[in-house]
């Protein structure tokens, strides 16, 4: 995860008198008899997590179905289209680059995951960051595999958005659904990191949406139901199709977490290609209060 660090506890000594003259200075005159070196201990205190360590909110699981084809299952933890961690991004060095809202068309017939609704109540935030996905070099599973150069489908892969530390963000919505006013599966989330899964297949490959969220605070009790359903049966090979576990399932609008700091980066995939997040009819289509600019894609 970027920028991120455990908090330690250091002692040091810090001597007050200090001997031993530099050479080519004078020396230091002698000590008088009983006179002696005082020693302070230092101690650095751990930084405070900015993460809430509690949450009332409450979340439940509900039938995923197994889809890739690793046997063994790679683990979620180690599989690059569903933790974006593992893949990473960088940053845009094209000096041409539209740094705003594009406009690519669409070619949905319904309405795909939108944006500005993370946020409550929506907006279109300030775009802070311009990133590039890295591509990804598969190995049979269980191996990884290694991360490769950026993605160069599209100028960007990745997008940085304003946030306010500790406002909550939230699912966005779509025209889609996986059952009954459930929106979206979590196919990996960790202390910083989510992965929302548009469809009911353990899979970002299958047809469908994934948006990853990074550099949040993933909320403690969505982590905890996330945790205990990383296991067992999910990592049984069955094959294609099988019904044989769950994940957490939860419905648009729902809380994921909260904002790290005044930035959070937006990914997302459609049927497993990393599409430009600044598409303006598309991630876009619910913008209010907008009232930059959304030219025709250049190249940039």
């Amino acid at each position: 995860m970027r920028g991120r660090f455990a908090g330690i506890v250091a002692v040091a000594i810090l001597a007050v008198a200090v001997g031993g003259p530099y050479a080519g200075t004078p020396a230091a005159p002698a000590r008088a008899a009983g006179q002696y070196r005082t020693y302070l201990p230092f101690v650095a205190k751990a930084p405070t997590s900015v993460c809430p360590t509690s949450s009332s909110n409450q979340y439940s699981a509900g039938a995923a179905m197994q889809y890739d084809l690793d046997d063994p299952v790679r683990p979620a933890e180690q599989h690059a289209d569903k933790n974006l961690d593992l893949r990473g991004y960088t940053a845009s060095t094209d000096p041409a680059l539209v740094r705003s809202l594009v406009n690519y068309g669409t070619d949905d017939e319904n309405q795909p995951p939108q944006f500005a609704t993370l946020f409550s109540p929506y907006r279109v935030p300030e775009l802070t960051g311009f990133y590039r996905v890295y591509d990804w070099k598969w190995a049979p599973s269980p191996d990884p595999g290694t991360r490769g150069s950026p993605l160069a489908t599209w100028p960007i892969t990745a997008l940085g958005l304003r946030t306010t530390p500790g406002e909550a963000l939230q699912v966005p919505v779509s025209a889609y659904e996986i059952g009954p006013g459930l929106e979206v599966l979590i196919l990996y989330a960790d202390e910083d990191t989510i992965a929302l899964r548009y469809t009911r297949e353990d899979s970002s490959g299958s047809r469908g949406y994934t948006v990853h969220l990074d550099n949040i605070c993933t909320d403690p009790n969505l982590l905890a139901l996330y945790r205990s359903l990383d296991c067992c049966n999910r990592y049984v090979y069955v094959g294609r199709g099988w019904w044989g576990y769950d994940l957490p399932a939860l419905p648009a609008g729902k809380p994921v977490g909260t904002a790290r700091g005044s930035e959070a980066v937006v990914a997302i995939q459609d049927t497993g290609n990393f599409m430009d997040p600044r598409s303006c009819n598309e991630w876009w289509q619910i913008r209010p209060g907008y009232t930059g600019s959304c030219p025709n894609y250049n190249g940039h």
